[in-house]
């Protein structure tokens, strides 16, 4: 649930407990104001114990876990795609929707759904300087974050929203490359309710086309709460991704939920390859272990498997990764999706078998919100733009 402020205070001072989740900048701002609020805070939750301290002002940071009783779980981070990680993380443990915050400050789905069309660029520039400090440039944007916000409000086609759809994305990589590119897909639906998990195999993955951090990874269906699934999977279809920070190519995506095969090992050992891609040519692989998930680590390299001495949102991952074995091949296909773009990231895993299986097209990586590190790259990212 996406709450104002207000409404965020009324709500932890009539719980049993308060649960922050994200143990970084965010939360040790949360738990200020919550503290000036006289609201006390039960304990922080955090996915990456390793990157944060045991407690934060005498209160424990533990793993997520179900809390007994009346509690409000309270997600306060910085990235869009790690809130809504742990949101998710949330509902599959059980947790109910109407027990879920989020602490966004400017960034408030209830509020920014609402807002007029001609007020988008004032909003996002809120965003823009909650993270960076400073005002955007629009009639001059100079860095790569700056040239991603442009685009997502001003560059808006049907073209663009095929190939984030994620299901139209398959059909077109499929047809552009062939169907060994692509990940097998079981089934589509209108509505979690028809989901029959008995005309499905074992294991598999239920996803949303209309949006990120939309996934649920079902490793062995007999121990999955199926009522759990299908809740999750509907309140996932009332959500306009759009809204969450005017990624416009996102809004009038027809939300379908689509189960396709699990690819053992993924999230757990095997590397995501996210090629950026400019002018048609792909420039850097952004190798990330974790699979996208909270508490992950990346790296970039170029086309010779060089390590590049920057990040970008997600902490670093100094241990040199092997070079893919596809590696080539990932750049030829990317090449080939990308000839048409002045921008796009194509993602990839090169799996143990030897497959190369799509994952997705991007436009707007991080939503144009997260710092490069040293912030010197999102110039030198912004004139390949």
């Amino acid at each position: 649930m996406y709450s104002t402020y207000e409404n965020l205070l009324e709500r932890s001072a009539n719980a049993e407990s308060i649960v922050i989740v994200g143990a970084g900048s965010r939360g040790k701002d949360l738990l200020y104001r919550l503290s000036r609020a006289s609201i006390p805070v039960k304990v922080f939750f955090d996915n990456n114990l390793k990157s944060v301290k045991d407690s934060i002002n005498n209160i424990k940071v533990v793993k997520p876990y179900k809390m007994e009783g009346n509690n409000v779980y309270i997600i306060a981070v910085d990235s869009v795609e790690y809130r809504e990680a742990f949101r998710s993380q949330l509902l599959f443990m059980g947790i109910s929707e109407n027990d879920i915050l989020s602490y966004d400050r400017y960034w408030n789905y209830d509020y920014l759904i609402g807002i007029d069309e001609n007020d988008y660029k004032k909003e996002v520039n809120k965003m823009y300087y909650e993270v960076f400090g400073r005002n955007m440039k629009w009639e001059n944007p100079i860095t790569y974050n700056e040239k991603i916000n442009c685009e997502k409000l001003s560059i808006y086609n049907r073209n663009r929203a095929n190939l984030v759809d994620k299901l139209q994305a398959k059909k077109w990589v499929e047809e552009q490359l062939g169907s060994k590119y692509v990940t097998k897909l079981y089934a589509v639906w209108d509505d979690a309710n028809k989901i029959d998990f008995d005309l499905l195999p074992s294991a598999f993955v239920l996803k949303m086309n209309n949006a990120s951090a939309r996934n649920i990874i079902v490793a062995d269906k007999t121990k999955i709460n199926q009522d759990v699934v299908r809740m999750t999977l509907n309140e996932w279809k009332k959500y306009n991704y759009s809204y969450n920070s005017f990624e416009l190519q996102y809004k009038d995506i027809v939300p379908k939920i689509f189960c396709e095969e699990y690819l053992e090992g993924v999230a757990e050992n095997v590397y995501d390859y996210n090629i950026f891609c400019f002018h048609g040519e792909p420039e850097y692989i952004w190798c990330i272990k974790g699979s996208h998930r909270p508490g992950c680590k990346a790296s970039f390299y170029d086309k010779n498997w060089e390590i590049q001495p920057f990040s970008y949102g997600y902490p670093k991952d100094n241990d040199i990764a092997p070079k893919p074995e596809k590696l080539n091949e990932m750049l030829e296909l990317s090449r080939i999706l990308s000839k048409n773009y002045e921008h796009v990231r194509v993602d990839w895993y090169n799996l143990p078998d030897g497959r190369v299986l799509f994952g997705e097209i991007t436009f707007t990586t991080w939503s144009g919100m997260a710092r490069f590190i040293p912030d010197k790259y999102d110039i030198i990212w912004g004139n390949m733009i």
